[in-house]
């Protein structure tokens, strides 16, 4: 979750006939699809900055759309005759244009900051800089690649489906636990503004994207895909806690994408 201008709420037009946002799921679900996707969405609400902290419980709900989108879009191309990775690159592009590579620019921010500054402050500086450095390219590429390599290398296609759907759901079920666990690295910035998640959002948010992995995994592999997602957030969000002391809209970002690689590699291991 990169921290552009675009992802401030406030720039959305907004008239007086507008009524105030409530928080219900509904209105949840529609501020986290316009905050990690790129929707053309226009509520009939006011909200601001803050209402991502109650929202974020409906983040593993995104992930159902980003994740399903891609799974279909993989068995499409399949089922069509193409090659089982060129399927899977064709898969991860969807995302990457229903997101605004909102989450790969994230993890490349990060790469930079993380890689490039002397200290804490240059690698704030960094992260916020919209130019591309080397550490953003290699981390974008050997990201895409393990991601797509590991999709094409289950030898179930049909149960890809499932599985894009549950990884992308978890990971963005732990996006909500980094932000609760960890302080904003900023005085500004999105991870600054959206504050830390209520504790009931954050449950909310867990029990969403545990029932989403038993259904869509089952009992067995669903655990382990929870698993991996948690060892990979947890990852990423002791490196920053180490590195900057807190988190950003793009530590956010990287979270998703390094938990979402570690379960699909995990399940790649137990499903074969």
């Amino acid at each position: 979750m990169s921290e552009t201008p675009e992802q401030d709420p406030k720039k959305e037009p907004q008239t007086e006939e507008m009524k105030a946002y409530r928080g219900g799921w509904a209105e949840d679900f529609l501020v986290a699809l316009m905050f990690l996707t790129r929707l053309p969405l226009r509520p009939s609400f006011h909200f601001d900055m803050k209402s991502l902290g109650k929202a974020s419980r409906a983040f593993p709900l995104v992930g159902v759309i980003t994740g399903g989108l891609a799974g279909t879009l993989f068995l499409l191309c399949y089922l069509a005759g193409l090659p089982p990775l060129v399927s899977a690159l064709l898969a991860l592009g969807s995302q990457v244009l229903l997101t605004g590579a909102l989450h790969e620019d994230a993890i490349g921010d990060v790469a930079d900051g993380f890689g490039g500054g002397a200290d804490r402050e240059k690698k704030l500086a960094i992260m916020r800089d919209s130019r591309v450095g080397s550490y953003a390219v290699v981390a974008l590429i050997l990201l895409i690649g393990i991601k797509a390599a590991t999709i094409a290398s289950f030898s179930d296609p049909i149960g890809i489906f499932a599985i894009l759907i549950t990884a992308a759901a978890i990971s963005r079920g732990m996006m909500v636990w980094v932000m609760y666990l960890l302080p904003p690295a900023r005085v500004d910035g999105l991870g600054h503004g959206a504050g830390q998640p209520e504790l009931n959002a954050l449950l909310l948010a867990t029990l969403v994207m545990i029932l989403i992995a038993i259904v869509a995994l089952g009992p067995m592999d669903g655990a382990v895909a929870l698993f991996a997602g948690i060892l990979g957030a947890g990852a990423m969000g002791l490196i920053a806690r180490r590195q900057i002391g807190g988190q950003t809209g793009d530590v956010l970002g990287a979270a998703q994408q390094i938990s979402e690689v570690f379960i699909l590699l995990a399940l790649l291991i137990v499903r074969g």
